[in-house]
């Protein structure tokens, strides 16, 4: 996937999308090892390309940011929300632990309400994602995007702290972020779901084939006796 450029953002005008992977690694391996993946991962790639030993520390850190995204999306996905929430809430006081935070304080208006959001539909997402095709969606994009602003929530705290960006930086893009951390959520959202619905169909049917299975082995056991054991039996009659 490319990265968003030429767009005015806490990562110097540039979002990459690795962190869309990252969500994806968490939603379809779990807490654990999509976390592992992602940071094993990444920092691979960036060793095979040479770029790992000249990365600022910021980049560095944001290996632990895209591991965190594969941590919450991965919570959320095996029902743990209550970790989940705690984790993305955490980072969210954190922030206005900051004078920075205290000034910018509409800065994660977006965070607040997708958390909102999601507690909301908290419960009716556990007992409708079992049988509704649109909360197994639903219930997706909301590990996939909570796992991505936690991404951006860490992102926009460390990017303080090494460069001491003033809180109207963080002003200037309170509109912006909202849309490109949709747009990266959407995607691996809509991959599971994609994966989901396409095994689940599988499932349901297997039961139709098992059952047909079953009634070719009986036709087939049926014509064995009817034309190979009464020959035998009749043969051994004369």
């Amino acid at each position: 996937m490319p990265d968003f450029m030429e767009v005015a953002g806490i990562d110097n005008v540039q979002i990459s999308s690795t962190v869309s992977f990252s969500a994806l690694n968490g939603m379809l391996f779990g807490p654990f090892w999509g976390a592992l993946i992602t940071l094993s991962g990444f920092s691979l790639y960036k060793i095979s390309a040479g770029t790992f030993f000249t990365m600022s520390t910021f980049s560095l850190l944001s290996l632990i940011f895209n591991a965190m995204t594969s941590i919450v999306s991965g919570l959320i996905v095996n029902r743990e929300h209550k970790a989940a929430k705690a984790i993305f809430f955490g980072l969210i006081c954190i922030w206005y632990l900051f004078d920075v935070g205290r000034t910018a304080y509409l800065y994660p208006w977006y965070h607040l309400l997708v958390l909102g959001a999601f507690v909301y539909f908290d419960r009716l997402i556990l007992k409708k994602s079992i049988t509704s095709r649109l909360f197994i969606f639903v219930s997706l994009f909301f590990a996939s995007l909570l796992g991505v602003l936690t991404d951006h929530m860490a992102g926009s705290i460390s990017y303080h702290l090494l460069y001491d960006l003033p809180a109207s930086a963080y002003k200037s893009v309170i509109l912006v972020y909202p849309v490109e951390r949709t747009i990266l959520a959407f995607f691996p959202a809509f991959l599971v779901y994609v994966l989901i619905v396409v095994f689940k169909d599988i499932l349901l049917s297997s039961g139709d084939i098992e059952s047909d299975i079953n009634d070719r082995k009986s036709r087939d056991l049926d014509e064995y006796i009817k034309n190979d054991v009464l020959d035998i039996l009749k043969n051994d009659e004369k």
